[in-house]
């Protein structure tokens, strides 16, 4: 019999599993650092208000803030906007040097109006977050750089500490050679992790989701006490039926320029508010020139792998999940590349699934593609669709 987690959810089973992943992440909040574990979520499917979620919070004003209740956050000519350099409007607090991303367009409302909607959005937020901190319901996250010393945690757990009894989340990079792992306690309220990198400072968006994923699964199983969730690919039940086969993929320009492998999908077959990952097996051959392939689930890509161009001749697993838009006629799903048409490359194993990640697959039983068939890049530039 499947073992059943404590939202319900059965995590022996396929059918729930990336259900069962958006439960969870609701479970936990972010305490700031910048945007990265809110992109997280989001990608993972789910938005959960939190008042520290799209912020980017420094060390030192996050405890601070936190010994004193935050009793100047948001109080009458705490809050001035600001656009940043990518023509967004964030909102600064001048008390605790907080700035949050309030996801308005500069000249997409009037400033007057936001920064009036601002300081009611971040009063019901605050009360909100004390409320948390004070009952322990979730699961707190923040990231620690490799030349942050231990001190500043430890004082941000004392300040957490002073107003209930939270779990913390430490959260570390483990390099390119990531794996995943268990998560381990560290103590009665404390737990720690590791991901393969964080987020660029500057491009919070850009996540490295399974990793991620991993992790929250496994500190909501530690601190619930319940059963890891199924992260194999056979846990993402199929969306679409596709032959996986062996295929080989070849520019279609003279010069450096975008050649799709796609097929074109009606959205309406699919649901609006679910997930959806395209993922397989690629093979760079040594002499690829072109500069990116990559996996498409429609033109919103939330999580994604890329094709790590420096790794030559053997397998490597591409995937993006995104939501297929309701009112689009047509959403693209497959491969592809930057290049041209003297640049080509094998794909294996195509599947599209519901889920924000591929889940585990292991490597094509094919050690390495055929030698290249003679007519099979005129072939393959006349089959424009993925299959």
């Amino acid at each position: 019999m499947a073992r059943r987690d404590t939202t319900g959810a059965e995590t022996g089973s396929g059918e729930g599993a990336a259900k069962t992943l958006a439960r969870r992440l609701h479970a936990f909040r972010s305490l700031g650092d910048n945007c990265e574990f809110g992109f997280v979520q989001r990608y993972g499917g789910v938005e959960p208000s939190g008042l520290l979620r799209f912020s980017y919070t420094p060390l030192e004003d996050l405890i601070r803030g936190l010994r004193c209740g935050f009793a100047d956050f948001g109080v009458p000519g705490d809050l001035r906007l600001s656009v940043s350099a990518g023509g967004t409007y964030y909102c600064h607090s001048r008390a605790y040097n907080i700035w949050a991303n309030t996801g308005h367009p500069a000249g997409s409302i009037a400033p007057e109006v936001l920064l009036e909607r601002e300081y009611g959005r971040l009063a019901h937020l605050k009360r909100k977050f004390l409320d948390e901190l004070a009952d322990g319901s979730k699961i707190l996250v923040r990231k620690v750089g490799r030349d942050e010393p231990e001190s500043g945690f430890a004082r941000l757990a004392e300040a957490v500490w002073a107003h209930g009894p939270s779990t913390l989340l430490r959260v570390t990079e483990a390099g390119p050679a990531w794996a995943a792992e268990a998560v381990r306690r560290v103590g009665e309220r404390l737990i720690e992790g590791r991901v393969r990198r964080f987020a660029p400072v500057e491009q919070a968006w850009a996540v490295d989701l399974e990793p991620w994923l991993y992790l929250v699964d496994g500190a909501y199983a530690l601190v619930q006490d319940a059963a890891s969730t199924r992260l194999d690919a056979d846990a993402f039940p199929e969306a679409l039926a596709l032959s996986g086969r062996l295929r080989r993929h070849v520019g279609r320009h003279r010069e450096p320029a975008l050649s799709a492998f796609t097929r074109a999908v009606e959205p309406g077959g699919f649901r609006g508010d679910a997930v959806y990952v395209f993922s397989c097996w690629v093979w760079i051959p040594e002499d690829f020139a072109g500069t990116r392939v990559f996996a498409t689930a429609g033109y919103t890509r939330l999580g994604w792998r890329d094709a790590d161009l420096s790794q030559r001749n053997c397998w490597q697993r591409v995937w993006a999940a995104g939501r297929l838009r309701p009112d689009a006629v047509r959403e693209p799903v497959g491969l592809g590349m930057i290049g041209t048409r003297r640049d080509g490359f094998w794909s294996i194993g195509a599947r599209f699934a519901e889920g924000p990640i591929p889940g585990d697959a292991p490597e094509p039983a094919l050690p390495r593609p055929p030698a290249r068939i003679p007519g099979w890049d005129l072939l393959a530039r006349l089959r424009p669709r993925f299959p």
